[in-house]
């Protein structure tokens, strides 16, 4: 079941995505995934773990939390 927040969470992706101009095969490249595996971001199949979330906002150029307002990480080690 997917759940209202993975959609959202996808839909501000392509958003940032379609911002940039870049198809989701040059996403893909970026950030060295599949292009299905963008389209299932993008479609709310699936939310983003920690390590995805940090290579979409360093090739957007947006805090993680632009993406994820509910992101929970510690940068602290």
């Amino acid at each position: 079941m997917q759940e209202k927040k993975f959609i959202e969470i996808g839909a501000r992706i392509k958003e940032l995505r379609e911002e940039k101009n870049w198809t989701q095969t040059v996403l893909a490249s970026k950030v060295r995934v599949t292009t299905t595996f963008i389209a299932a971001l993008e479609k709310g199949v699936y939310k983003p773990a920690n390590p995805m979330l940090i290579a979409l906002s360093n090739v957007f150029h947006v805090p993680m939390i632009d993406i994820d307002p509910d992101v929970d990480i510690d940068l602290k080690e």
